[in-house]
């Protein structure tokens, strides 16, 4: 059991932008090859369909032998609780936690209330949608309880284009209205290793790569994971 929660956030406080793989589904061959290929932590999915990918993720009893596993890698992991159609209970997180999960993630949409203000040791995590981009969506009642930023803010049908520049301009817009919150970058978009440095000067704080880019397989993984991992640390 892994009792030292909050690693990610104590990462992204510091240091060139930090490196999390999106594993398209809860196997360990697949997170091993994260973590050989450079991963400095790991996100997983329970309750969840997750879109990229087009895969539906299990329950916490169904997927409870796979996330000992995970944390016994020793990186932190990341876990999305669930969706609008299912969510991780109060003593579900309190299952998680006991687990050693780093930091729970999901849509502000989703996200129950009372998940701000839980009170366990894993880090609070909240993602922005397209829904929040249209327009005058702020943060301010939720930014003292929420702790890191996803910026999963790429319609779906737009997933896997090339990174543009007003994508660029959004993700510093975020940085830039709430800077007390660290942004991790999800690959909605086909974002290139060469272009991590783009990211990192309008301040993000770390890349989460998926299925867009790594593909569904652990050669794959390993090796696009590599390739943001020296791009990372030519910076």
């Amino acid at each position: 059991m892994n009792n030292e929660c909050g690693k990610l956030l104590s990462r992204l406080k510091s240091g060139k932008p930090a490196l999390v793989v999106s594993l398209p589904r809860n196997d360990m061959e697949l997170a091993k090859a994260a973590v050989a290929g450079g991963a400095e932590g790991l996100k997983v999915h329970i309750n969840a369909y997750h879109h990229a990918s087009g895969r539906y993720f299990g329950s916490l009893d169904e997927e409870a032998e796979f996330l000992d596993q995970v944390v016994g890698l020793g990186l932190p992991v990341g876990i999305v609780p669930g969706d609008d159609q299912r969510m991780a209970s109060a003593d579900e997180m309190k299952r998680l936690d006991e687990m050693g999960v780093d930091f729970f993630d999901a849509y502000v949409e989703h996200m129950p209330a009372w998940m701000l203000a839980w009170g366990g040791k894993m880090s609070v995590m909240v993602a922005l949608g397209p829904k929040q981009m249209s327009g005058g969506f702020d943060l301010a009642g939720v930014a003292g309880l929420a702790e890191m930023i996803e910026a999963s803010i790429v319609q779906a049908d737009e997933y896997g284009r090339p990174l543009n520049a007003a994508d660029i301009a959004a993700y510093s817009s975020i940085v830039d209205r709430w800077p007390q919150l660290p942004v991790m970058v999800p690959t909605q978009r086909r974002i290139l290793p060469e272009e991590v440095g783009i990211l990192a000067q309008v301040g993000v704080r770390a890349i989460l790569i998926g299925v867009i880019v790594t593909g569904e397989e652990a050669a794959g993984i390993e090796q696009v994971t590599l390739r943001f991992r020296q791009a990372l640390d030519r910076l």
